[in-house]
């Protein structure tokens, strides 16, 4: 389960949030995931450039978790799941 205390099945994805106006991001695309049970090995690619967790996209939000299922990014308070394809 994830460290953060979220259930995952409850956070809205990023598309959702931007669909419904919630927040106002940059489209982001998931291109390579890596999740591994060792934080230090988990990365992603989202809009091709590799981040780690705590690490802040360009596009403004901040990694807050790599999970099995996706990312868990923070922005603008809200947090949501960049879910893997």
């Amino acid at each position: 389960p994830p460290q953060t205390g979220f259930t995952l099945a409850a956070l809205p994805t990023a598309d959702e949030l931007r669909a419904n106006g919630t927040i106002q991001v940059a489209d982001l695309h998931l291109d390579i995931h890596v999740y591994s049970e060792q934080p230090d090995d988990r990365f992603v690619f989202i809009n091709m450039v590799k981040h780690r967790e705590r690490s802040r996209l360009d596009e403004g939000p901040v990694v807050s978790e790599i999970t099995p299922e996706g990312v868990i990014l923070d922005y603008q308070g809200r947090t949501f799941l960049l879910p893997r394809e």
